[in-house]
């Protein structure tokens, strides 16, 4: 039970990032944000490092020519299926980088559905299976009475079904949950753009692009 508790936790909160920020910014034509209104909504495109995981699990690829698009002072990149709509982008790229995670966080949180079923049933299993374990007056001969312990069979039975059941559960959800190896392939479809599918030039153009609209927006809104 708690080894099954311990490893849903895992399914949900994952590991340490895999995707670190570099040092520095590629500029853009268009120039960094100029107030507080540009600055809430601005993005930039800098360097990023990723590191895949072999399928063993025990080497790590590091890989630095990518790069990510942030927030103003943000460490953490924004999501690029995230930022698909609001770019206003259909281009493959994007469409690619939302089916790699799109089918990373099905397996991931099917994973942890069948591992929270299972720590569910086998929760109710238990108490089913100790509350079968009953105890009753018997009156004796002598006209004493005496209490006698006796099980139910069926409360036991199926006490012992469900956590038999939950345990299999949490099999199937750990057999299913994603390794490291596709996790961290999946972290970078997340939030890097890698050449040469994703060239850094298009990147920075498709910032660019994004950030006029975020100006012309800030220079139409009223001012406070």
């Amino acid at each position: 039970m708690r080894a099954l508790c311990g490893a849903l936790l895992l399914l949900l909160t994952g590991c340490a990032s895999t995707v670190t920020r570099l040092d520095g910014e590629f500029p853009a034509p268009i120039g960094p944000a100029k107030n507080q209104c540009e600055k809430a909504e601005w993005l930039v495109v800098a360097p990023t490092r990723t590191e895949f995981i072999e399928p063993s699990g025990k080497h790590a690829t590091p890989r630095d020519d990518g790069v990510a698009l942030y927030r103003v002072g943000a460490k953490r990149p924004e999501s690029i299926p995230a930022l698909a709509d609001q770019m206003g982008h259909e281009s493959p790229t994007f469409s690619e980088h939302a089916r790699v995670v799109r089918s990373y966080d099905s397996k991931t949180w099917a994973a942890a559905g069948l591992g929270a079923a299972g720590i569910v049933a086998i929760g109710i299993g238990t108490a089913l299976f100790v509350s079968s374990f009953k105890t009753r007056d018997v009156r004796q001969g002598d006209g004493t009475l005496n209490q006698e312990q006796h099980v139910d069979g069926t409360e036991a039975g199926l006490g012992g079904g469900l956590v038999l059941g939950g345990f299999g559960l949490g099999i199937v959800g750990l057999a299913l949950n994603p390794g490291q190896a596709e996790r961290t392939r999946a972290e970078a479809a997340r939030y890097v753009f890698l050449p040469p599918k994703d060239p850094r030039e298009n990147v920075v153009t498709w910032t660019q692009t994004y950030n006029q609209a975020v100006r012309d927006r800030c220079a139409r809104a009223p001012s406070p």
